[in-house]
């Protein structure tokens, strides 16, 4: 059994004009690979590998699952001024945000799957929308990487609100500047993003190419 499968969508690309920079992403190569799924799914390695029943389901799920994918990214690019001087941003000359998401249908099939407890079908299809999210977001990332050395700068690696020194309430700030709402993303009173399969980053775009750690 192939251990990945792609999807290709190619809906549209749109920019828009403005002081700063947006661009919406809708052109998204899917590859989802097997091994990855089951990690998701807190298989841990054993000496017989994973059962062939699951190992088809994830393969047909895989294959449906194209069906509840509505992926879309819209991005920003503002200058550090335009910050709110958060320490993530220090030393950047611009920054880059971005929020992801692949639309609520699989979360929604998702939750169908559960009510009816058809829990093993249910998990599989909320690990493939966890790596698609996730798939989306470095898609974004590169277009924001391209953007950055399109200004002779060079890109940061990506960092989401919720890691180590980037509190989750920061979301607000990401939410003010990159206009969600054009790909149906939402942000609640306690900082959870609807649909619940979407993600936020920056990459600072830096001067010195000192403070780079990237590899690409």
């Amino acid at each position: 059994m192939p251990a990945a499968w792609v999807w290709r969508f190619f809906p549209w690309t749109s920019r828009r004009e403005n002081k700063n920079i947006l661009e919406k992403l809708s052109d998204f190569d899917f590859v989802f690979d097997s091994r990855k799924i089951l990690v998701r799914l807190g298989d841990k390695k054993r000496p017989a590998g994973p059962s062939k029943k699951v190992l088809e389901m994830i393969a047909r799920e895989a294959g449906r699952a194209r069906t509840w994918l509505d992926p879309a990214a819209v991005l920003e690019v503002i200058d550090y001024s335009q910050t709110n001087r958060h320490p993530i941003f220090d030393r950047a000359v611009k920054v880059g945000l971005a929020v992801c998401t692949i639309g609520p249908r699989l979360e929604q099939e998702c939750a169908a799957c559960f009510e009816r407890n058809d829990l093993l079908r249910g998990m599989i299809l909320d690990a493939i929308g966890s790596e698609a999210v996730i798939q989306v977001c470095r898609r974004a990332e590169r277009a924001l990487a391209d953007r950055a050395r399109a200004l002779g700068l060079r890109p940061s690696k990506w960092y989401a609100p919720g890691f180590r020194s980037w509190e989750v309430e920061e979301q607000r700030f990401v939410f003010s500047k990159v206009a969600a709402a054009e790909i149906g993303v939402r942000l609640t009173d306690s900082c959870m993003m609807i649909p619940r399969k979407s993600g936020t980053f920056r990459v600072n775009f830096y001067a010195d190419r000192a403070l780079i750690t990237r590899r690409s």
